[in-house]
């Protein structure tokens, strides 16, 4: 992104370290000053075993679903060498995004599905079609979102769910630096923030967020969101630019 559509403005960055050098990068090309404040962290699940036994059987899977990066890392670290088989045809690979796909190529998978619209409800309606009896597994975050698996599991479908890692609220938080905009990628990001220092500083400030589920998140605080109408960085710098010029 070329044009420098948020010149001077102060924002905050909230994902959690490691997975935020994309937005800054796109942030500071737009011209605002990065300020970085990770409310999550990542870390391993409690326990490796039910992820392993899965990896150790992987090929009896038909599919396996990645809905975020640290998913697609902590898998991939897990596996001999840190990385995916190479020249691996089973199970097919579904990202959630573009940013989740560029990770599993990173880590050698080949990728066969990556939607359209690139949040969970986008793979619930690529994966619609799939036969009863589809065995898939999907290594998401501990207490991650179930409409996915719910969907797949009323058509005949057989999903392991395993833990490939928490992300857990930062404790604590250290004072609130000075901001303009705000930016949330998670409900869990936002309510992490809210928890530690309530909404009175939020509410004077523009609140950026990518997805429906955080923008709920936003709107249950009494917050008025600005809301990316996809889920990458660019798209919610544009969405912050065009409702600061409104």
């Amino acid at each position: 992104m070329s044009a420098r559509l948020l010149e001077g403005l102060r924002v905050l960055v909230t994902r959690p370290h490691g997975e935020s050098d994309k937005w800054a990068t796109a942030l500071s090309a737009a011209g605002a000053v990065v300020v970085p404040y990770p409310t999550l962290e990542v870390r391993p699940p409690a326990s490796w075993e039910p992820l392993d036994q899965a990896l150790a059987q992987v090929a009896r899977y038909d599919w396996i679903i990645f809905t975020s990066q640290p998913a697609v890392l902590f898998v991939a670290s897990r596996m001999e060498g840190g990385r995916f088989p190479v020249g691996q045809t089973r199970p097919h690979v579904a990202a959630v995004g573009a940013e989740t796909a560029s990770a599993l190529a990173r880590a050698g998978a080949n990728v066969d599905l990556v939607p359209v619209d690139q949040r969970q409800e986008g793979l619930m309606d690529a994966l619609r079609d799939v036969k009863p009896g589809t065995c898939l597994l999907f290594p998401q975050a501990m207490g991650g979102r179930a409409a996915l698996t719910e969907m797949l599991r009323e058509r005949g479908c057989q999903v392991d769910v395993v833990a490939a890692y928490q992300t857990i609220p930062r404790r604590p938080l250290p004072p609130l630096p000075e901001f303009d905009v705000a930016t949330f990628a998670s409900p869990s990001a936002l309510r992490a923030l809210v928890e530690s220092h309530g909404t009175r500083t939020l509410a004077s400030k523009t609140v950026a967020v990518i997805g429906p589920t955080t923008a709920a998140e936003a709107i249950s605080h009494g917050l008025s969101p600005v809301i990316s109408p996809q889920p990458n960085i660019n798209a919610l710098i544009s969405a912050v630019a065009g409702a600061r010029s409104s």
